[in-house]
């Protein structure tokens, strides 16, 4: 494990795509990170804040517009490739002084634009479904694609459903009308059910162990406070650190394999943290326990 913490590499971009003004930096300057990704965007939505040490004046005029673009990848020399761990917009630059050390700092959103700065006036007619609301949601924010696991989305509207607010407002409300999660990774949006993982391929989940990243051993923590007792979606979870892992979503199915707890679990909640030349890269998750089911059984 050693190894990874030496053997790393980063690419940050950041740009303006109506001015073409864009500056990349890979592994030149001295970048800290602290990324934190929900499966619930309703109560939590996915941001990043990274500093970046001693920028040159004309990367940051570069900033000096609204929301401008950023991608952030991450990776391990001993994998030959970088992996985008977050992108989205700025919504926020501050800069301070540390010694001789001038330190910018980006607050983005993922999607932070698409999903707060539009106005929706729609209807979706009755005779159609929750899911093809949330389809059209979807489009509304302008993700490349959606992922849906959700039977709840599967019944038919009785009546016209009206679309108003931001994407992100009528994300909010449709989840709470039909008892799902959102969130906006990326470039993906996925909507799932309160009690439900992304996906239910439990064959392709990852497998989390002291062989794979595993730091310390997991332990327990108390559910969802928010939840009643009497909620199906509240369950017991638990909390780990691994590696840092890119590649995990939030609303993930994962297996655990560790030498007190065992068992399948969907991420709730993750945090990746790290400074290329200061700070080791973890992955913080916490994790809540998942019954595997065949929800096509009769």
């Amino acid at each position: 494990m050693e190894g990874y913490q030496k053997n790393r590499v980063y690419e940050l971009i950041v740009g303006d795509s109506r001015s073409g003004e864009a500056f990349k930096i890979t592994n030149d300057l001295q970048v800290t990170f602290d990324i934190s990704k929900s499966v619930n965007n309703k109560k939590r939505t996915n941001s990043a804040a990274i500093e970046i040490y001693n920028l040159s004046p004309d990367q940051l005029k570069t900033l000096d517009t609204d929301y401008t673009a950023a991608s952030f990848s991450v990776g391990y020399l001993d994998t030959g490739s970088l992996k985008r761990i977050f992108g989205g917009q700025v919504n926020h630059v501050s800069i301070r002084k540390n010694g001789t050390d001038v330190i910018c700092q980006l607050q983005i959103g993922s999607g932070y634009v698409e999903l707060n700065h539009q106005t929706l006036s729609d209807v979706v007619p009755r005779g159609k479904k929750g899911r093809d609301i949330a389809n059209k949601l979807i489009q509304e924010t302008g993700a490349s694609r959606g992922v849906i696991n959700s039977i709840n989305l599967d019944s038919e509207i009785i009546q016209g459903y009206p679309l108003y607010g931001s994407p992100k407002e009528a994300l909010d409300l449709l989840c709470e009308k039909y008892n799902c999660n959102w969130q906006r990774d990326d470039d993906v949006v996925y909507i799932n059910d309160n009690d439900r993982a992304n996906t239910e391929n439990f064959e392709q989940a990852y497998v989390i162990s002291a062989y794979t990243g595993l730091v310390e051993n997991a332990y327990r923590v108390s559910g969802d406070r928010q939840r009643s007792k009497k909620d199906k979606a509240k369950k017991p979870g638990i909390q780990f650190k691994i590696l840092l892992n890119p590649d995990i979503v939030a609303g993930d199915i994962i297996r655990l394999e560790d030498t007190y707890i065992t068992g399948w679990f969907r991420v709730d909640s993750l945090r990746h943290t790290g400074g290329w030349r200061s700070r080791a890269w973890y992955t913080e998750v916490r994790a809540s326990y998942l019954e595997k089911v065949d929800r096509n059984a009769s």
